[in-house]
């Protein structure tokens, strides 16, 4: 894994790591730099192997690099990323950070040392990189993650090609994802490809709720909205303003606060002052503990324009939330609409007036807020599927 900054990848994978069987399972964790909120929340029963120095190119920016005087990999990384821009111009296709990283992972890598000389029954790679557990680790059985929409991975399919050929199993987070998946890479046997959904612990959600870091921000009178994710386009926080500025209109009472970080920030602080909307529409920013903020809202929209399986709306359901998506390519597999949750179309509109039916009925909260709680949102017999892949 990259590092442990707040995030569903990261969640999903702490998800993982309380779920396994340590009576009988030996767990290392190689990160490629040591940082982020959620160090602390690794379990103790993890062996967190040491940081090696090189790896830490894959999480830094050029800027970085270069402030770090670190020239050999600025060049290497620099070389990269040109290479990628000029065939995404070539191709006709717009520039996206998955295609750039391609290239860095096939420039980089070879470079990187071996990260230790044991011998794993399995190894798995949880975000990107995933030809390191090929070429830098002895295992077995070598499984990568895949956790979004393939379609919307804007990348170069000879190069992915390349690297799924060299791990035994792709796996993806739902079926939908799943099957995304397969249609852009037809030529891998189906038996590479498997599913695997994302593992999430109760116990741990319901605990961790329970414990505010911070001042709870909520006023009881007033309608609170809440979105939590990356602050990245994908996320469409863009959308949720709008939607905001709509619901407005019709309730003075209503406040949105968002919480995560990532590079769209400040475009979005840049919407929040130019609709003057810096008391109503709220920036929490990162949080180290998002559950108690969840736990308290009154409604919680994830407005994205993909998700594989978005690990927030997993965990908002988990506390009895009463949530709505946007109609995304794996929404299905998400929500059963009407049931768990709304399932609204991809526009400012269509979320306004979906949220304006959960205000305007709170007895269709408590219809959706009752059967998540009654419904099993942790996965946990999905570690089996793991425990089947060992030879």
């Amino acid at each position: 894994m990259t590092y442990m900054h707040i995030g569903g990848g990261e969640r999903s994978l702490l998800g993982l790591l309380h779920s396994f069987d340590y009576t009988k399972y030996d767990v290392d964790l190689f990160l490629f730099s040591h940082e982020g909120e959620f160090m602390k929340q690794i379990p103790s029963q993890v062996n967190l192997l040491p940081e090696k120095h090189s790896y830490t190119v894959l999480c830094r920016s050029l800027d970085q690099l270069k402030s770090e005087k670190r020239y050999f990999w600025y060049i290497l990384k620099y070389i990269a990323v040109i290479i990628a821009v000029i065939r995404y111009k070539i191709s006709g296709k717009t520039v996206n950070e998955y295609g750039i990283n391609q290239y860095i992972e096939s420039l980089l890598v070879p470079f990187l040392p071996q990260i230790n000389k044991k011998k794993y029954d399995i190894a798995l790679s949880f975000m990107n990189y995933h030809s390191i557990i090929k070429n830098r680790v002895h295992a077995k059985v070598r499984c990568g993650w895949f956790h979004n929409d393939y379609s919307r991975y804007v990348g170069f399919i000879k190069k992915d090609t390349k690297v799924w050929n060299k791990i035994d199993y792709i796996i993806n987070v739902s079926d939908d994802a799943n099957q995304v998946f397969m249609k852009y890479h037809p030529q891998l046997p189906s038996h590479k490809c498997i599913v695997i959904e994302n593992i999430l612990s109760s116990k741990f959600v319901h605990s961790q709720a329970e414990v505010w870091s911070d001042y709870n921000p909520y006023n009881k009178s007033d309608i609170n909205i809440l979105t939590v994710g990356r602050y990245a386009k994908q996320k469409r926080f863009d959308r949720a303003i709008k939607a905001y500025i709509i619901l407005r209109q019709k309730y003075s009472n209503i406040k949105w606060y968002i919480i995560g970080e990532g590079e769209e920030e400040e475009y979005i602080n840049t919407l929040i002052s130019n609709y003057s909307l810096k008391n109503q529409f709220i920036n929490l920013g990162k949080k180290e503990n998002p559950y108690p903020y969840i736990k308290e809202c009154d409604i919680y929209v994830q407005p994205s324009d993909y998700e594989g399986k978005s690990v927030c709306v997993r965990e908002a359901q988990i506390l009895g939330k009463p949530v709505i998506i946007t109609n995304y390519s794996t929404s299905a597999s998400q929500i059963i609409n009407g049931k768990d949750g709304l399932i609204c179309d991809m526009s400012a509109e269509s979320v306004a007036s979906t949220i304006s039916k959960l205000i305007d009925n709170p007895k269709l909260r408590k219809i959706l807020s009752d059967n998540c709680f009654e419904s099993d949102y942790s996965n946990q017999t999905e570690i089996n599927k793991l425990y089947q892949l060992i030879k």
